[in-house]
C-alpha cells in the first residue's frame, strides 16, 4: 500500500532526517525534474548531467542527519548541486579539450557580463574585449551596461529604434562569448558560477 504524501515541509524534513525511504522518494519527485532542467542548462553533456543529477541526491541522502529543523530543501539540494558543478568545472579547466567544448555551451548573456566588471581580476580582460567592438556598438554597451541606461533611454540618445538597442546588445554578448571561449575559458567558468542554478 503506498503511503500518501506528507504536506508539511516540517514533517517531510524530520522524516527524511530519520532515514524515511518514502520521504526521500517524495523530495525527489518534488526537484528532480527541476534540479536536471538547470543542470542542463549549464552543461550540455548528458552524462555529466545525469552523475551530478545523481550525486545530488546521493550527497542529500548521506547527509540528511545535518539536516536542521529550518532547512529549506530546495535551497539545499541546489546548492549541492551548484557546489557539485563547480568541482566539475574546476575539474574540467584542467582539460583543455573538455574546457573549451563546455565553454561553446555556456548561455551567456550580457546580464552575466555585468557583475564581472566590477572584480578586477576580470574587469581588466573584459574591458579590453569591449574595446574590441564596432565604435557604435562599444558606445551602446557602455552607455547601458557601465552607466545604467535602459534600453528606451539609449534608444533616445543614438536616435535608433529600441529593437537597434537590443541587436546591438545581442551582438555584443555572442562577440564577447566567443573571444572568452576561444582565449579565456577560465573566465566563462567563473561567470557560470554566478549563474549556476540561480
Amino acid at each position: 500500500m503506498c503511503r500518501p504524501p506528507f504536506t508539511d515541509e516540517r514533517e517531510l524534513l524530520q522524516k527524511l532526517r530519520d532515514g524515511d525511504s518514502s520521504a526521500f522518494e517524495q523530495v525527489y519527485n518534488l526537484y528532480a525534474a527541476p534540479l536536471a532542467y538547470k543542470i542542463h542548462k549549464l552543461i550540455k553533456i548528458q552524462a555529466v548531467v545525469q552523475e551530478l543529477h545523481q550525486d545530488t541526491f546521493l550527497r542529500l541522502w548521506n547527509n540528511r542527519k545535518s539536516l536542521t529543523e529550518g532547512t529549506n530543501l530546495k535551497a539545499y539540494i541546489f546548492t549541492i548541486a551548484q557546489n557539485l558543478s563547480i568541482d566539475f568545472y574546476r575539474k574540467a579547466s584542467k582539460d583543455k579539450e573538455l574546457e573549451k567544448q563546455l565553454a561553446v555551451h555556456i548561455n551567456l548573456s550580457y546580464d552575466h557580463i555585468e557583475p564581472l566588471l566590477s572584480y578586477k581580476e576580470t574587469s581588466t580582460i573584459l574591458e579590453q574585449l569591449i574595446s574590441l567592438l564596432p565604435p557604435q556598438r562599444q558606445k551602446v554597451f557602455r552607455l547601458i551596461k557601465l552607466e545604467g541606461k535602459s534600453y528606451e533611454e539609449a534608444s533616445v540618445y543614438f536616435g535608433v529604434s529600441i529593437s537597434t538597442i537590443k541587436d546591438h546588445m545581442a551582438k555584443s554578448s555572442d562577440f564577447l562569448k566567443g573571444k572568452l571561449s576561444e582565449n579565456y575559458p577560465h573566465l566563462l567558468f567563473t561567470i557560470a558560477s554566478y549563474i549556476i542554478l540561480k
